[in-house]
């Protein structure tokens, strides 16, 4: 039996939520009293492969002074993105990226176009209603990159992740 092209739309849309929930519950594992932020990437045949979330890295004390200290905390933090990138290795090729908690940053761009990643899901950086906002005004530059470089990018508005009444089955 062949699935109709909206039941597949169904099912990618109800996985989509999974894994990006999956996201944000990573995201509370980070230390940082500023940032959350989760990551989940499936290998090509959609299966999970690894999980991250932002913190220093392993064996780096999560001491609460380096986190205060946006500096010194920004040189030293592992991003969720990097850390499941870090965890994949080649497995990471052709495979998806969902990213809670704050748009991709350039840097993290980089690494997911060399790591090959084919589609990532995440929060589309809007520099208009966040003004403020550098990681806003910088996920511009990784949507532009991504685009060039042949990533599908899915923006996923948080929303979505708001409680619903649950069918059987699902």
């Amino acid at each position: 039996m062949r699935l109709s092209m909206s039941m597949k739309k169904k099912t990618a849309d109800k996985w989509d939520r999974r894994y990006f929930l999956l996201a944000k519950r990573i995201s509370f594992w980070s230390k940082d009293p500023k940032a959350k932020v989760g990551a989940v990437l499936l290998d090509k045949k959609g299966w999970p492969i690894a999980l991250g979330y932002n913190g220093f890295p392993a064996g780096v004390e999560d001491n609460v002074e380096k986190l205060k200290d946006g500096k010194l905390k920004n040189e030293m933090i592992v991003h969720a993105e990097q850390n499941t990138l870090l965890c994949s290795g080649s497995r990471a090729r052709r495979g998806a990226l969902y990213v809670y908690g704050k748009p991709i940053c350039p840097r993290c761009a980089v690494l997911i176009i060399q790591a090959g990643v084919a589609r990532v899901l995440g929060i589309k950086p809007d520099p208009e209603r966040n003004p403020g906002s550098h990681t806003h005004r910088t996920g511009k530059i990784s949507l532009a990159m991504f685009e060039e470089a042949g990533v599908d990018f899915v923006p996923i508005d948080p929303k979505i992740l708001k409680s619903r009444k649950r069918k059987r089955g699902t």
